[in-house]
């Protein structure tokens, strides 16, 4: 498969007219309207959770959201091929920038440890933008985002399948 994933920066200001970068998002779009452009569970998720917490956003531009979401035929759900990109990618943040001992080695991880530590703030990534990635490796898709993801682009250089990204700003 071949196109774009979009990012959840990157839907938010496409489907909110009012937002002062919208046209610049559409725009950038425009330049690839021939090929097809992908959207993530993860995304959606992202998207609704911010409609629910967003008390300045009424309830028609909410419903306007709602609609694009409900009308965008290209869905990718979170699979079980997800889980190679996705352990892949984590595993190698956690291998570069978990917290070391004193000697600069990574910390062991025991069975009796196995409740999770490493928060998104070590790692400087949050968990769901490594999903999305991950789904964007998975389906050889470019990755449309306005922050870089420098950490999932450098770390994915050690891996057989580098994740691709495109900034539209």
């Amino acid at each position: 498969m071949d196109g774009y994933l979009l990012d959840t920066n990157a839907v938010s200001i496409l489907w909110n007219k009012r937002h002062p970068e919208h046209d610049m998002v559409k725009d950038f779009f425009a330049g690839f309207s021939h090929s097809p452009v992908w959207l993530s569970t993860a995304v959606l998720a992202e998207i609704e959770y911010g409609l629910k917490i967003t008390p300045k956003m009424d309830i028609d531009s909410q419903n306007q959201v709602r609609r694009e979401i409900s009308n965008y035929p290209l869905i990718l759900d979170i699979d079980k091929h997800t889980i190679g990109p996705y352990s892949d990618l984590r595993a190698e943040l956690f291998k570069k920038y978990s917290p070391r001992n004193r000697r600069g080695r990574l910390r062991v991880k025991w069975p009796e440890d196995l409740i999770e530590r490493t928060s998104a703030k070590e790692l400087g990534v949050q968990e769901n933008d490594i999903w999305i990635a991950a789904q964007a490796i998975q389906y050889n898709l470019i990755l449309v985002t306005d922050d870089y993801m420098q950490r999932l682009v450098e770390v994915s250089e050690n891996l057989d399948y580098p994740l691709q990204i495109a900034i539209w700003k």
